[in-house]
């Protein structure tokens, strides 16, 4: 295991299986019937009192085997705190300011999503990317599973003048590595792995990927 993610929503789903269009979709990904549906959200949610136990059990472990982790979506400064006090050093998507700032004052990293810098805004409503990264408050930008996203987001922060194009593209490559202890990568530099990405940025917003080398070796190149 080179990563550890502290993930919780259960709260969030058992509220949102009382609203009919969100318990329609969430159905619709598990696959089983509403009374299966549940009594699995029951039967989960009546082991929440062992999960604090169960995070601070993992936490030792990961500690132990040098293995960074990361808080999600982390509700209060205190929440931030305690997760700390455990070693967890990466604060995955604060969902309001007073929390990131906390992270912020104690060198946490702090990452939003790459889609949300992309399309202006967080799709739930929560916090504006863009304006933390305004703020200095978030130090990396995940894809959050829309992969092209970090690209398109790194340009795009250039474009709006919100950060210069080699401390956006710090957001999704040095930053990163360095979170997950992967020293051998992040920047160009000598004694560093041979990861590169080249880009051609000749249409304003419209970012191509040209080639991709890894560990010194092409490994893609665009046609034309």
């Amino acid at each position: 295991i080179d990563l550890l993610a502290f993930n919780d929503h259960m709260h969030d789903t058992a509220a949102d299986s009382q609203t009919p269009r969100k318990r329609a979709r969430m159905l619709e990904r598990c696959g089983i019937s509403g009374e299966a549906f549940d009594r699995l959200v029951e039967s989960v949610m009546a082991r929440a009192g062992e999960v604090p136990a169960s995070v601070e059990r993992l936490a030792q472990a990961a500690r132990s085997a040098d293995v960074p982790m990361l808080s999600h979506d982390d509700k209060t400064p205190e929440m931030r705190r305690a997760y700390r006090a455990m070693g967890v050093s990466v604060a995955e998507f604060p969902v309001n300011e007073d929390t990131a700032r906390e992270a912020a004052a104690h060198d946490d990293f702090i990452v939003f999503g790459a889609p949300n810098v992309v399309r202006g805004g967080s799709h739930t409503g929560w916090t504006r990317a863009s304006d933390m990264i305004a703020k200095g408050l978030c130090s990396i930008l995940a894809s959050d599973y829309y992969y092209p996203a970090q690209l398109l987001a790194a340009f795009r922060l250039a474009a709006d003048g919100i950060l210069p194009l080699p401390q956006a593209w710090a957001l999704i490559s040095a930053a990163p590595a360095n979170a997950a202890g992967l020293a051998d990568r992040g920047v160009i530099a000598e004694g560093q792995r041979a990861d590169i990405v080249m880009v051609d940025a000749g249409v304003a917003l419209r970012p191509r990927v040209v080639a991709v080398v890894t560990k010194g070796r092409l490994v893609h190149l665009a046609d034309g």
